[in-house]
């Protein structure tokens, strides 16, 4: 046998016939087979594409947030670099002070009150030492910067030089404040609340005051001894008509032009009992004529008010106070004592 008798021969492939137009082939058995292979290498090589694609769609946005990093990144560098910066060129705080905002504290400084009595409110609430506050006022000139204030020699020649300055009120201070800056804020208060027009009126001799020689420290010095000796608002001009009586025509009030204020008998301390053994005030104005050389205290606006524009129908030299506050006056010492003489036996006094 030859080769070829011995190999089997296959038998050649013959083109499958054409379906005739508008037929279906018949043959679809193997050819519907490859279709479907073919489909769904397709649809493998789609979702490929489709993996490829989201891939590199979460690769951009992955791309967008990680510069998105960077920028945000490089912003706070930025401002830590400008943080610096500012930061050296802040002033010089003192050493002392924290980093800490500074505790404050509210203190309220009744009507009448004396610097030594202030001096001990500040101390008490931490604001300063009494001693510092007493030493500030009688080393420093606060006159140029407050021209309601008299000349610094007259009050360096007080007990404290700012009594009756250091406008009554309630103040917030910082906890352990600098006492210039404790004293600065009193006397603006003061500015704030008396007028321009008081001083000025008290310091042209004011009309109706030609003999006394009014000014506005004069005004001051005898609203202090004014609030001491009423707390009734109503009754305070007519009591310092009553003063202003007595400085204007010492001979006809037969007190020699003595004021005779039981208020101004211990300052500067408040009550007998503060007052060292022996000691007498030069402020006493039953040993004294007219005004002390200084307030006796720290007067409200009320009280200003009335020592400067005092009640001009008041004719009157003395007058009484009973224990319920009520007021009665007299143009002689005689209907002075029948008005006390008629509270002592009414029970008033």
């Amino acid at each position: 046998m030859n080769q070829n008798e011995r190999q089997p021969q296959r038998p050649a492939r013959r083109p499958a016939p054409r379906p005739a137009p508008g037929r279906a082939p018949a043959y679809s058995s193997q050819p519907v087979q490859r279709t479907a292979q073919r489909q769904g290498q397709a649809g493998q090589r789609s979702a490929r594409n489709h993996r490829g694609a989201s891939q590199k769609g979460s690769g951009d946005a992955s791309g967008f947030k990680f510069l998105g990093i960077m920028l945000i990144a490089a912003l706070l560098l930025c401002g830590g670099i400008v943080a610096v910066f500012m930061e050296r060129d802040k002033p010089e705080h003192d050493a002392s002070q924290t980093s800490a905002e500074p505790a404050t504290v509210s203190v309220t400084f009744p009507e009448g009150r004396t610097v030594r009595q202030y001096g001990a409110l500040l101390e008490t609430n931490g604001v300063c030492a009494a001693e510092d506050f007493y030493t500030e006022m009688r080393t420093t000139d606060f006159t140029e910067e407050y021209s309601f204030l008299p000349s610094n020699d007259i009050l360096q020649q007080r007990e404290y030089p700012l009594e009756g300055y250091l406008y009554p009120d309630t103040y917030t201070f910082y906890v352990g404040e600098k006492p210039q800056s404790v004293i600065k804020r009193f006397l603006n208060n003061f500015r704030v609340k008396i007028s321009d027009e008081a001083v000025s009126y008290a310091d042209s001799n004011g009309e109706g005051f030609k003999t006394a020689e009014i000014s506005f420290d004069k005004a001051v010095i005898l609203a202090s001894i004014i609030e001491r000796e009423s707390p009734d608002n109503s009754e305070r001009d007519k009591i310092s008509a009553v003063f202003w009586n007595r400085m204007e025509h010492p001979s006809v009030s037969g007190t020699g032009g003595k004021l005779q204020s039981d208020a101004t008998h211990y300052y500067p301390y408040v009550v007998s009992d503060d007052r060292p053994a022996g000691f007498r005030s030069e402020y006493d104005t039953y040993t004294i004529s007219g005004l002390p050389k200084g307030p006796i205290c720290s007067p409200s606006a009320s009280s200003i008010m009335a020592a400067v524009y005092p009640d001009k129908e008041c004719k009157a030299y003395f007058f009484f106070n009973d224990n319920y506050g009520n007021h009665y006056y007299a143009e002689t010492y005689k209907q002075h004592k029948k008005n006390i003489q008629y509270c002592k036996d009414n029970g008033l006094a």
